[in-house]
């Protein structure tokens, strides 16, 4: 008599989700502080001036970008793979947050009037480019499900997450060289840092899109036993 059972060897994806969480750190903290410092009334400066002006915006995008990083740390997560219930309210929110997190980066974009020497030209147009791109990948991911194409669906959340991560690259980037010259990065060479930060979060979710164990079937195997 043979009957069949269910087997699942979830692969060792905590320290991925680990991983995300120590990279939306320093830019959670930063936000939060962002938050205290505008519920506070200050102090206010140049570079922050913008803010106060108009706090909402940065409220509304702080909260997201927040709840967006931190709930789809959790997405990579071994329990993700075998909970759907679990996955799908988990992905609604992460729709809804990255969503407005996308729309109101593109509306500060457009409307905060930001120092030059925080951004130019360069920065301006790439932060364009991230806003529409996390935008159309979450459709497109979404749109995917509805047709059942699982792999495509992961494969544009993956990268909506790589842009909506931008900001803990960031601290990669631009650290470092801050460091070494003592003291902050104004002009060109920040746009160019802070632009590096969405090209190696895009690269590396290509590559993990294009890794041969990404396209396989990741439903539990039957084994038969007698």
């Amino acid at each position: 008599m043979t009957t069949a059972k269910t087997a699942s060897t979830p692969a060792p994806a905590w320290p991925v989700t680990i991983g995300l969480l120590v990279l939306t750190a320093v830019p959670s903290l930063a936000g939060i502080a962002r938050l205290v410092s505008l519920a506070s009334g200050g102090p206010v400066s140049a570079e922050n001036a913008r803010f106060f002006a108009a706090p909402l915006p940065a409220i509304i995008h702080i909260i997201s970008v927040l709840l967006y990083c931190i709930v789809g740390a959790f997405q990579f997560a071994p329990v993700r793979r075998y909970n759907i219930t679990w996955h799908r309210l988990t992905g609604r929110v992460l729709v809804v947050a990255g969503i407005i997190s996308a729309l109101s980066g593109l509306w500060m974009n457009q409307f905060y009037a930001i120092p030059a020497e925080l951004q130019g030209p360069l920065l301006y147009t790439v932060r364009i480019l991230v806003g529409l791109g996390m935008l159309a990948s979450i459709i497109l991911a979404w749109l995917r499900i509805l047709k059942k194409d699982v792999a495509s669906h992961r494969a544009w959340m993956i990268r909506a997450y790589a842009l909506g991560q931008g900001a803990g690259t960031q601290v990669l980037t631009m650290l470092p060289p801050a460091i070494l010259l003592g003291g902050d990065i104004t002009g060109f060479p920040r746009d160019v840092l802070m632009s590096l930060a969405w090209v190696i979060n895009l690269l590396v979710a290509e590559w993990i899109i294009r890794r041969p164990q990404f396209r396989q079937n990741k439903k539990p195997q039957q084994v038969t036993a007698s």
